[in-house]
């Protein structure tokens, strides 16, 4: 009797270590975890400032860290001779809010409209500046300012070029067909007549563009999560644009963490972690909120993203039109949000329409 049992239990143990081999090794990638360390307002221009009678908004829609100092760009015309790109300083990785914005009044940033994102590269050479490219008029160059791509040598904003198919454009709407292109479906066999571009990163040959909106006009669309590739080269100092491509169209109904409508609002590539980082944002109404995403290049291949999250692993909502988010360090990105003319709040600090929001994450 004491035999039989004893054989029975090791027949359970030599089972129990056959299936531990046996069964793969599966790594689950943790989502990363971040807490925000700061946040407010700052001041794009002067308080109480108008235009034709009607107080004028900051609505900064990019940011980016050019390694000396933070520039940003409004989405709205500036009066007189300033452009929408200004500038403040950086402190101990926090954003100097006591200083008063420089502005930069150079007629080629002045002339392009409604800039949606910033990109610079991993080498920190060149930055580059975008449009929103959801504005065009048929048979008019009225509209084609909206369709616009910057880029300077850093530190050089003061000797801005336009990215185009010629190299000398005043646009960059030449760039339209190539980008709808890109985006044929069933519905649109030929390429999506009306697109809005919200997202632009660089890596060091190629460039990475995030549509937020996509669909027939202006006011028949769908929200998107999709990123487009396109290779480029940088010969004396003139950037090139190859063929654009769909790199991923997420399914916003199996990643959404909200009950609202979320759509990509920025990417990203984080040089100092080698790795995209994608903001996602919905509005409706006076209901804002954004969420911070991290990706590898595989990973976006195969659609997937990892959501950013507190310590308790709860998602990171920032209650905020999320716009656009720059890395400064290995552990920390500030976000700036564009809470068109919302009256939001900071804690107890109430926006005024002459200030922006950010948020200053820390990755753990």
């Amino acid at each position: 009797m004491q035999a039989s049992k004893l054989l029975y239990v090791v027949l359970i143990i030599l089972l129990f270590c056959q299936c531990k081999t046996a069964r793969p090794k599966v790594s689950l990638p943790l989502s990363p975890t971040a807490s925000i360390v700061g946040e407010g307002f700052i001041n794009c221009f002067e308080k109480d400032l108008s235009v034709e009678g009607k107080p004028l908004w900051c609505e900064a829609s990019a940011i980016v860290y050019d390694g000396s100092k933070l520039l940003f760009a409004n989405d709205k015309d500036m009066p007189d001779k300033r452009t929408s790109l200004f500038y403040l300083p950086l402190q101990n990785g926090f954003i100097d809010t006591l200083q008063a914005p420089v502005y930069s009044e150079n007629p080629v940033i002045k002339y392009a409209k409604k800039y949606e994102d910033f990109a610079i590269t991993p080498d920190g050479n060149y930055i580059f500046l975008s449009t929103g490219f959801d504005r065009v008029k048929e048979g008019s160059t009225d509209w084609d300012s909206y369709n616009t791509i910057l880029y300077w040598r850093t530190s050089d904003e003061t000797h801005p070029k336009v990215l185009s198919i010629n190299g000398t454009d005043s646009t960059s709407v030449s760039l339209r067909q190539k980008i709808s292109k890109a985006l044929t479906s069933a519905g649109f066999p030929d390429g999506a007549p009306y697109f809005k571009i919200e997202g632009l990163a660089v890596t060091s040959n190629t460039m990475y563009w995030g549509v937020r909106e996509e669909g027939r006009k202006y006011d028949d669309f769908a929200y998107k999560i999709k990123i487009l590739t396109s290779p480029y080269t940088i010969r004396n100092g003139v950037v090139e644009v190859g063929e654009i491509s769909l790199l991923t169209d997420f399914a916003i109904s199996a990643i959404n963490p909200s009950n609202e409508t979320i759509a990509i609002s920025s990417i990203e590539y984080d040089r100092f972690n080698k790795r995209f980082l994608i903001l996602t944002s919905y509005e409706n109404g006076d209901q804002l909120g954004g969420y911070l995403w991290t990706a590898t290049l595989d990973e976006l291949k195969q659609h997937r993203m990892h959501l950013v999250r507190d310590v308790q692993g709860k998602a990171i909502d920032f209650h905020h039109k999320c716009e656009d988010v720059a890395p400064i360090s290995k552990n920390r990105v500030i976000i700036i949000e564009d809470d068109d003319r919302v009256v939001t709040k900071m804690g107890n600090a109430v926006r005024q329409p002459n200030q922006a929001g950010y948020s200053i994450v820390e990755f753990k």
